[in-house]
């Protein structure tokens, strides 16, 4: 009878404990069903609490999901700079050889073009020209000592040598204005005054039959990344001044773990690439895998992209015996074969978005593009550059109107200015600290179970209240 009586009050006890426990502690729910002397309210109150602990159970969990996800946000901000970095401006002429260096038979077989659709023909005038020595390599491209009229550059005046020569598939031989001044990379105000100006020849005269439109393709890009104008551009007419504003964005990506991006100073990529670029670049990166696997399924190079021997096959230039080259995609199967390697890149089906993943931190540039009529008047002093050219001098005019549309077929005028001082900053910044998850779990506990720092006190002193009452029931045994 003794020991019964003993065990009953040391379970009267415990239970006093946790009642008291339930009386006094700030989490809801539970005093109501440690106190209430109601057995059906008691019934209510448990399963009022379960389901309190089961939703925040559940939101806790779909939280810390979320957490590990490693969401980000997009923070806008509009800044004003004193100074800003001038963009680089590259500019190609549509037509892509000049007709006067092509061999008059290989001329013969591209003026059976001209009536070809112009995607066919263009892809049959890449592979009749590609490595073939009638075209006099890249002499046969639009010189830049023939085409600039006129250049001017922060009130300066500049020349051919400030421009430097890029060969691209698509449209030839390119220029990019190149500011050798470091002082003058930085502009100090906006506007045309300390833009760049550029009058040019597209000499319209030496097109081919197959080039369909006339004028030049503008693409502004940052001064330290490779142009790619297949990509797209400013269209220039000739007749025709195009005024370009230039505004600039930079974009901010967080690294892993919240992305893929690596940076941008070093060829970060596994990929090697197949362009000459002084950065690493996730559209280089991107063509020079399209351009890997359809040499590697198809044995052949797509004519648009490089195709340079050493890169593709990984050769040590110098140790090399003697300059080698690789074929093109000419053949019906070959072409079939690169259209499938296509159709598995669009579908992303290569593993190109793995092995080329996007720059952390990247500038571009906004343009606002307006246009009209240049020169107005060819009597003005705006054309005497042009009017007394040697290209002008040397050809004969019947009448003032074959003068005139000689003028306006042949020159244009580009003016390229920072638009603003002010530029956008997109800048990914983490969803959750420490101190959000922190306040986010807390909020959710204190909704569902009123539960705080201090409750989670109140539980742990109860707990080691009960130890401690075990551990003295243990030892009087």
């Amino acid at each position: 009878m003794g020991g019964s009586e003993t065990e009953e009050s040391e379970t009267n006890s415990l239970k006093k404990l946790y009642e008291e426990f339930g009386g006094s502690t700030s989490m809801h729910g539970i005093n109501r069903v440690l106190t209430t002397t109601s057995t059906w309210k008691r019934c209510v109150w448990s399963v009022l609490f379960l389901f309190g602990v089961a939703f925040a159970v559940y939101q806790f969990v779909i939280t810390m999901e979320d957490f590990y996800s490693y969401p980000v946000t997009t923070v806008v901000t509009l800044k004003q700079e004193t100074t800003a970095i001038f963009p680089g401006v590259t500019f190609c002429n549509l037509n892509k050889k000049r007709k006067s260096m092509i061999d008059p038979e290989l001329l013969a077989a591209i003026s059976l073009l001209e009536e070809t659709e112009e995607a066919a023909g263009d892809a049959i005038l890449n592979g009749l020209m590609y490595n073939d020595s009638m075209v006099n390599g890249d002499k046969a491209g639009h010189q830049i000592s023939n085409m600039l009229m006129k250049c001017i550059f922060n009130r300066r005046e500049c020349f051919s040598d400030n421009f430097t020569k890029i060969e691209t598939a698509s449209y030839g031989t390119c220029y990019t204005f190149e500011i050798t001044d470091p002082e003058l990379q930085w502009a100090t105000r906006p506007g045309p005054q300390t833009g760049l100006l550029l009058e040019i020849n597209i000499e319209h005269y030496e097109y081919l039959p197959t080039t369909s439109k006339a004028g030049v393709l503008v693409i502004v890009h940052p001064v330290d990344e490779t142009p790619f104008p297949e990509d797209g551009g400013i269209l220039a007419h000739p007749g025709v001044i195009t005024s370009i504003g230039v505004k600039q964005e930079l974009t901010q990506r967080l690294p892993s773990p919240y992305s893929n991006c690596i940076s941008a100073d070093v060829q970060s990529s596994s990929l090697r690439s197949l362009f000459a670029n002084k950065r690493y670049m996730q559209n280089a990166c991107m063509k020079s895998c399209f351009q890997l696997a359809v040499h590697e399924k198809c044995k052949c190079c797509n004519v648009d992209l490089p195709c340079d021997y050493y890169k593709i096959l990984n050769v040590d230039r110098t140790t090399s015996e003697s300059n080698h080259s690789l074929p093109i995609c000419s053949t019906p199967a070959e072409l079939l074969c690169e259209s499938q390697v296509e159709n598995l890149f669009l579908k992303s089906e290569l593993d190109c978005d793995e092995l080329c993943p996007p720059v952390c931190d990247r500038t571009t540039f906004d343009t606002v593009v307006s246009a009209g009529l240049w020169p107005s008047d060819l009597s003005s002093d705006s054309v005497e550059t042009i009017t007394n050219s040697s290209v002008v001098g040397n050809m004969t005019f019947t009448d003032y109107i074959s003068f005139e549309r000689f003028i306006r077929s042949n020159f244009l005028k580009i003016d390229v200015f920072l638009d603003t001082l002010e530029f956008k900053e997109f800048t990914t910044q983490a969803k959750y600290d420490w101190n959000l998850l922190l306040g986010t779990v807390s909020g959710l506990l204190g909704l569902w179970l009123g539960f705080s720092l201090l409750t989670a006190m109140e539980i742990v002193e109860v707990l080691i209240d009960t130890v401690v009452f075990c551990t003295r029931r243990r030892k009087k045994k």
